[in-house]
């Protein structure tokens, strides 16, 4: 049994009774992070059954300057990983998904890797510190390019043993097209909500026809952000089809007035192909969508 030390972090904790650490070898660790969160997923690969799932949040103060954010980013992974011990094992696999808000998506045929600084610096300010790096979308010919901050990268290679760090954005998309690549002959809008951001991507026609990420205060913002993107595009409120995951639950105010807005909602279904324990019973199913799928995605 997996269980959290004396921390003060708000946390998700929910672990099956058969994981063991003596099994690591047969077991899959999906990590997301950001600089003010952490959430991990474990599959057993003999059962192909998700097993554990977990969040802790950074304690962050309403107004802290994204600088202050960074600076505490290293013991804020330093006391998530001394709660959670067994993470910085050896498992079967890792893979961590860096959730951050710098990057841009480019057709593959304009990309080339030496450029791919100069690329993300055109539209976004860069950090000297901040390392660049790139995703390839093969369904769709597209590369996204994103930034990661050199000291983050440094702290997560080291701790998780990985070389690459698929942008969140990255394995949305792939996400969505693993899990509804049947459903996308009329076009489907996919909002996925984070903590202070929320991403927009449509598809139709088996193709991306948009993918956005935008910063939200209050439900209103998300609201407007969405229904301007829809109208910019040609798209009419009251018929897209719209689909929630992440942070959005039912009977909550942005619920409320995502729905009076956007009538035609449904919740995301979780990936069919694995199983997942009873501690994932009081879970909605929208919740933690790529993290979910992570093990799933070429990636």
């Amino acid at each position: 049994m997996m269980t959290l030390q004396d921390h003060t972090l708000p946390t998700l904790n929910r672990i099956d009774a058969l994981f063991k650490e003596s099994d690591l070898e047969n077991y899959y660790l999906s990590v997301q992070i950001g600089e003010k969160s952490f959430s991990y997923c474990i599959l057993d690969s003999i059962t192909n059954k998700y097993i554990g799932i977990g969040e802790l949040k950074l304690p962050v103060t309403k107004g802290s300057e994204e600088a202050e954010i960074r600076l505490a980013f290293e013991p804020y992974l330093a006391n998530v990983l001394s709660a959670l011990p067994v993470l910085k094992k050896k498992f079967k696999a890792t893979k961590v998904i860096w959730e951050g808000t710098k990057s841009t998506l480019v057709p593959e045929s304009l990309f080339e890797e030496r450029d791919e600084r100069n690329i993300l610096a055109f539209n976004i300010p860069l950090d000297p510190l901040e390392s660049v790096t790139h995703d390839l979308l093969p369904d769709f010919h597209i590369v996204n390019v994103y930034a990661i901050p050199g000291k983050v990268k440094q702290l997560l290679t080291r701790n998780f043993g990985v070389n690459h760090l698929p942008h969140l954005t990255s394995v949305l998309i792939e996400s969505i097209i693993q899990n509804y690549r049947k459903d996308l002959v009329r076009p489907k809008v996919f909002l996925h909500v984070r903590e202070t951001h929320f991403d927009i991507v449509i598809m139709d026609q088996f193709r991306l026809y948009f993918s956005n990420t935008f910063e939200y205060r209050r439900p209103e913002d998300m609201v407007y952000f969405t229904i301007f993107t829809l109208e910019q595009l040609g798209f009419s409120q009251d018929q897209a089809e719209v689909i929630l995951m992440g942070k959005i639950f039912r009977n909550t105010p942005l619920y409320n007035l995502v729905v009076k807005y956007l009538p035609r909602l449904e919740f995301a279904r979780r990936n069919p192909g694995c199983d997942y324990s009873f501690v994932f019973n009081e879970i909605p199913h929208h919740s933690f969508f790529p993290l979910l799928n992570l093990n799933q995605c070429g990636l």
